[in-house]
């Protein structure tokens, strides 16, 4: 539930109308809206309001890092080929708003290979620059990388020379990473790290792929993580990671990884001044899982897996969608791995991938395969055919 201060205090100001049109002929659920902002367009303390004066949440975001914002995000939910009008009102304080979703990076000064993984002495930080180069195992970081979730689904990136991402399953709706206390390989309350990766892509993780074969980010320079957005409706971690060796090559290499309340999917972006190469991402393997469902549409493809892949044998299921632009291909079972490869745009690739568990709250759970699946064609339809923004 949104905690704001109630429209009804609010004085009428109208300072700023907007018509937010689905032009599709399917219903949106949760989709984003981003406007541009600036405080001459915009009160100091302000409101978002529909035509029934139902109030929506919202968060400002810095995401160029001046010091100052100048996005203004939310999310809709409207029928196919409908419209909302929103107006921007003032009010006498700020609205606060139940956060949806968190980035956790915690770290700390030395190792202690006794609480290697979770301890009270990590500290949380912004922003975090490895002093050495970083090998499994080496204690310094919670988690073993940052952490990012929505009220759904949570994720990590291996923060050593791995740089693997694997999944946390979630048993609540509440946000739960920057809280784990205890191992989070067994189940507990919250849920647990369902996932493993060992030596394959895990979820989602990108890597160049050449002769049949991916190359994952592992041997970099000094790299670092940085928080650029932790809001109420999403949070967006960068990876910095120069100096990637790929066999005689050498290029710096960005990611980064957004995350939106109410749904389970990461949207990954890599920037690279790498040209003419293609990229990769894949699903983990597991021995229980016979098959990869792989479909083509007309501005995406996706692909899924659901089944036992958990280490207790639990459903999960794992996808990945691709623009179609970027030509994505099924390559095959590779290195324990189902890998898809990508071609490069303009130095950047974009792609998302999602996950769904058996002991996720009964609420919001995915009960079946083809639900995952009708899920993800939501979530890709989404992304590819945005709401339309109009200022009035």
């Amino acid at each position: 539930m949104m905690l704001i201060t109630p429209f009804l205090a609010c004085t009428k100001t109208n300072y700023s109308e907007f018509l937010i049109e689905n032009l599709n002929d399917f219903s949106t659920e949760y989709s984003s809206v981003t406007i541009p902002y600036s405080i001459d367009d915009f009160p100091t303390s302000f409101v978002l309001v529909d035509q029934n004066g139902t109030e929506i949440p919202y968060q400002l975001d810095d995401l160029d890092q001046d010091g100052e914002p100048e996005t203004l995000f939310f999310q809709l939910s409207l029928d196919a080929n409908s419209s909302a009008n929103i107006s921007v009102h003032d009010t006498q304080n700020k609205p606060e708003f139940a956060f949806n979703t968190d980035i956790t990076i915690k770290v700390r000064d030395k190792k202690d290979p006794e609480n290697m993984q979770v301890s009270s002495d990590f500290q949380s930080v912004q922003q975090y620059t490895e002093t050495f180069d970083f090998k499994q195992d080496n204690g310094l970081v919670f988690l073993e990388g940052p952490g990012w979730e929505s009220n759904l689904i949570g994720y990590r990136l291996y923060f050593d020379d791995r740089n693997r991402i694997d999944i946390f399953g979630k048993s609540t709706t509440k946000l739960a990473l920057n809280d784990i206390s205890e191992t989070y390989h067994e189940r507990r309350a919250w849920g647990a790290d369902v996932l493993k990766v060992s030596s394959s892509l895990g979820i989602g993780t990108p890597a160049l792929f050449e002769s049949n074969k991916f190359y994952a980010i592992e041997e970099t320079g000094t790299k670092s993580m940085k928080i650029i957005s932790d809001g109420p409706l999403r949070s967006i971690l960068e990876i910095s990671y120069p100096e990637w060796k790929i066999d005689s090559q050498e290029t710096d290499v960005s990611l980064e990884l957004e995350i939106h309340a109410n749904h389970r999917y990461t949207e990954l972006r890599l920037d690279t001044d790498l040209e003419d190469v293609e990229f990769a991402t894949g699903l983990v393997m597991h021995p229980a899982i016979q098959e990869i469902v792989t479909q083509n549409k007309d501005t995406y493809s996706y692909a899924y897996t659901w089944g036992k892949q958990t280490d207790l044998d639990e459903t999960l299921g794992m996808g990945i969608i691709i623009p179609q632009k970027l030509n994505p291909r099924y390559q095959g079972e590779l290195q324990e791995t189902y890998v898809f490869s990508m071609e490069n745009v303009e130095s950047n690739i974009s792609y998302r991938f999602l996950a769904a568990w058996e002991l996720e709250p009964e609420s919001v759970r995915i009960e079946a395969g083809t639900d995952f699946e009708a899920y993800i064609n939501q979530i890709a339809k989404q992304w590819q055919s945005p709401l339309k923004v109009t200022k009035k």
